[in-house]
């Protein structure tokens, strides 16, 4: 009789094992371990993780007001379906972008966030317009300023790109993301110019209801449309140049904040 708890537990340490093994192998994304329903709670501390080699820093009050908005915590993830297109064809992709780390440059809280991407439909030509890019990047926050980075060496502001301003520009006001275009901020020129809606409820389709905004960059021959929900991150982003015709649409199918 006191041999079968011991039979039991083996039984139970194997099939652990097992699984645990399946799921580190497993070469796709499992969706079910991001939150359809945005059950997760975002983390509200205001000392971030750091690198390796960096001492723990307290974020500012301005800095922590943005990460509220965007939730940019080390271990975050959004998972995308990017579909891309010209004239003669489409292609899917999964994209999954996931902060890895931060840090600090010049003082400004930095993340790091690597793209994965996977293949799901269609057939890549050499020369295909829109692919999505693999690797990584990152966002530097300067107070209200996100920009956006490919690399943390030298940083210089005035040469980056201003992807966002949180909170966003109100009564019409434009920012400009190319920093060859900003010095034209108070010369009218709209070209270039990006813009947030009024705020807005929406409903996105994995649950749950939040205030978004629409962002649109003007240009003359090419649309460029994004969706922004608050406390969650971009959920559409939309790409189209007009002649000759290609770009692309991405669009939210579930995130992991932490």
């Amino acid at each position: 009789m006191k041999k079968l708890p011991l039979v039991l537990l083996l039984l139970i340490l194997s099939l652990t094992a097992t699984a645990c093994y399946r799921t580190a192998s497993s070469s796709r994304v499992d969706l079910s371990r991001f939150t359809p329903g945005a059950t997760t709670e975002i983390s509200r501390s205001t000392t971030p993780a750091t690198g390796s080699g960096t001492t723990e820093r307290t974020l500012d009050s301005v800095t922590e007001q943005t990460l509220s908005v965007y939730p940019l915590w080390v271990g975050s993830s959004w998972v995308y379906e990017y579909l891309g297109y010209d004239e003669t064809r489409e292609v899917v992709w999964r994209v999954v972008e996931t902060v890895i780390g931060s840090d600090y440059v010049n003082g400004s809280y930095v993340v790091e966030l690597a793209r994965t991407v996977e293949l799901l439909d269609g057939y890549v030509p050499e020369g295909f317009p829109c692919v999505p890019e693999l690797g990584t990047f990152w966002y530097l926050i300067d107070g209200e300023k996100l920009y956006h980075l490919e690399s943390v060496v030298d940083v210089d502001l005035s040469a980056a790109w201003l992807d966002l301003m949180i909170p966003f520009p109100r009564d019409g006001e434009v920012w400009y993301p190319d920093p060859d275009q900003r010095t034209d901020e108070n010369g009218g020129a709209m070209m270039g110019s990006r813009f947030a809606s009024a705020p807005f409820q929406n409903v996105l389709p994995m649950g749950g209801t939040y205030t978004c905004y629409a962002i649109t960059t003007q240009y003359e021959d090419r649309l460029e449309k994004e969706i922004f929900c608050e406390t969650v991150g971009f959920v559409y982003q939309e790409f189209t140049h007009f002649d000759p015709v290609y770009g692309y649409r991405i669009e939210l199918e579930g995130y992991s904040l932490q």
